[in-house]
C-alpha cells in the first residue's frame, strides 16, 4: 500500500493501484464517474417520506387505488385487439384491405401479451440434498415471514439476490447471485434472505401494476429509435470524440428512418407520460412498503446487520469483475475461492467510497426501492439490537453450482 497526500487538503491517502484513490476528508476524486440525475420532485418526495417515518408519524397506505385503476386499461388492451383483428379477417372485404389492419392489431396484441418469466440456462439448481443448511435457513425464514417454502434455489453470476415467479405454475425460485452472496457475512445473508422473502409477498395490486409497467416499458422501447434506425440518414454522428458523416442510404432506409422518428414523436410522449404518471401515483406507497419490510427484518436480525447488508451489496460489482477476469485468464480456478478472496481483499476505503458514491447518485436496489442511503439512515435512526440467528455460512454447499454457472460465463468469451 503506497501512501500519497490529497492535493486539496494535504491529508495522507491510502493508495491501492487496484482501486480509486480518493480523500475521505474532503471528498477529492470521489466522483470518478458521472452522476445519474433524477427528477428533483421525486427526490424531495422521497426525502419527506423518510423524514416523516424517522419522526414516527403514521406511515399511511401502501397501495394506491389510482395507480391500480390506471393499470387496468393497459392489461385489458390485448383481448379487444385480438378480437378486432379476427373480426377484420372474417367479416371485412376485400381481404386485401383488411389484412394489413388485422396484422397491426395482432402485432400490438403480441406486444401487450402476458409475459411468462423463465430462468436463464446459466442458472444451475441447488437441491436440498446438496445444500441442507441453506434450505434449513430458508424454511425457518419462510415460517417466520409467513410465506410458503421456496420451490427451488438457483445460482447465477448476477449481482443481486431475489425471488422470481417462474413459468405458468408461478413457482417461487430464489436466484442467488454469487458476487452478492460472497461479500455478505452470515448475519447479513440472513438479513438479505429475509428481506427477499418479505418482498415476495405481493398481491393482485402489485402484480397488476408490475405487468402494466412492463408493457409500458416494452412499448416505450419499441417506439424509441435505435442505432440501426438512423442508419443512412446523411447526418453527422459523433463517436468517441470523432465526428463522422453517415452517408445517405437507400430510399428504403431513409423511409424507415423517417417512419421511426414519426412513430417516436407521435406515440413516445403519451407512452412515457402514462408510465411516469403510473409510477408517481404508486411511488410513496411502494416505498412505505419497503421501509416496513426493512423494519421487520431489523426486528429479526438487528438494525446494524440489516443496514450493513444493504451497503455491502455495493461491492458485488467488484467481485463480479474479478470473477470475469478469473474466467478469462485463470480457467482452472475455483469461482468460490476467487469471490471469497476478492471480497476479503477489498480495502475499507474502497467500501466507504462506494457507499458515498451511491449516496451522491441517489442509488437504489431497483425502481421499487427507496434510495439505499435513506434506508440505512432510517434503520440506524431507530436501532434494534443485533440478535443471534441461524444464518447460512457454508459456501461449499454451492460449489458444484458455482462451477457450472461460471462455466456458462466462460462461454461468452
Amino acid at each position: 500500500m503506497a501512501v500519497d497526500h490529497c492535493p486539496v487538503c494535504a491529508r495522507p491517502l491510502a493508495a491501492d493501484p487496484r482501486y480509486v484513490t480518493w480523500c475521505q476528508s474532503c471528498g477529492w476524486n470521489l466522483n470518478a464517474t458521472p452522476v445519474v440525475s433524477e427528477p428533483a420532485r421525486q427526490v424531495e418526495r422521497e426525502q419527506k417520506l423518510a423524514d416523516a417515518l424517522a419522526a414516527g408519524r403514521t406511515p399511511g397506505p401502501e397501495r394506491s387505488l389510482g395507480a391500480f385503476l390506471l393499470s387496468l386499461p393497459v392489461l385489458l388492451v390485448p383481448l379487444p385487439l385480438f378480437l378486432g383483428g379476427v373480426a377484420l379477417l372474417v367479416f371485412y372485404r376485400p381481404l386485401l384491405f383488411a389484412a394489413p389492419f388485422a396484422a397491426i392489431a395482432f402485432i400490438f396484441t403480441a406486444i401487450f401479451r402476458p409475459r411468462i418469466k423463465r430462468l436463464p440456462s446459466a442458472a444451475p439448481a441447488v437441491t436440498r440434498e446438496r445444500a441442507p443448511q441453506l434450505y434449513d435457513v430458508l424454511d425457518r425464514l419462510a415460517a417466520q415471514t409467513g410465506t410458503p417454502k421456496l420451490d427451488s434455489v438457483v445460482v447465477t453470476t448476477d449481482t443481486w439476490i431475489a425471488v422470481d415467479r417462474i413459468g405458468w405454475r408461478y413457482r417461487r425460485v430464489l436466484r442467488l447471485g454469487l458476487p452478492a452472496w460472497a461479500v455478505l457475512s452470515p448475519q447479513e445473508r440472513y438479513a438479505v434472505l429475509a428481506h427477499t422473502l418479505y418482498d415476495d409477498q405481493r398481491g393482485a395490486h402489485d402484480r397488476v401494476l408490475g405487468a402494466a409497467e412492463h408493457i409500458l416499458d416494452e412499448l416505450a422501447a419499441t417506439v424509441q429509435p435505435g442505432a440501426l434506425d438512423s442508419a443512412g440518414n446523411g447526418k453527422l454522428k459523433s463517436s468517441e470524440g470523432v465526428v463522422v458523416l453517415v452517408g445517405q442510404g437507400s430510399d428504403d432506409q431513409v423511409l424507415h428512418s423517417r417512419l421511426v422518428r414519426i412513430a417516436s414523436a407521435v406515440f413516445g410522449p403519451p407512452i412515457r407520460g402514462y408510465r411516469l404518471l403510473l409510477r408517481r401515483l404508486d411511488l410513496t406507497g411502494r416505498q412505505r412498503r419497503e421501509y416496513r419490510i426493512d423494519r421487520r427484518v431489523s426486528e429479526h436480525v438487528g438494525s446494524e446487520p440489516t443496514a450493513r447488508s444493504l451497503e455491502r451489496v455495493l461491492l458485488a460489482g467488484t467481485c463480479y469483475r474479478a470473477l470475469e477476469r478469473a474466467v478469462r485468464f485463470e480457467p482452472g480456478s475455483d469461482p468460490l475461492d476467487v469471490l471469497r478472496r476478492t471480497a476479503a481483499e477489498i480495502p475499507e476505503h474502497e467500501f466507504v467510497r462506494l457507499v458515498r458514491l451511491d449516496e451522491a447518485r441517489n442509488g437504489r436496489a431497483d425502481v421499487d426501492h427507496p434510495p439505499t442511503a435513506l434506508r440505512t439512515r432510517l434503520l440506524r435512526a431507530t436501532p434494534t439490537p443485533t440478535t443471534a440467528v441461524f444464518a447460512p455460512s457454508k459456501d461449499d454447499e454451492l460449489a458444484a453450482a458455482a462451477r457450472t454457472a461460471s462455466a456458462h460465463l466462460r462461454d461468452h468469451y
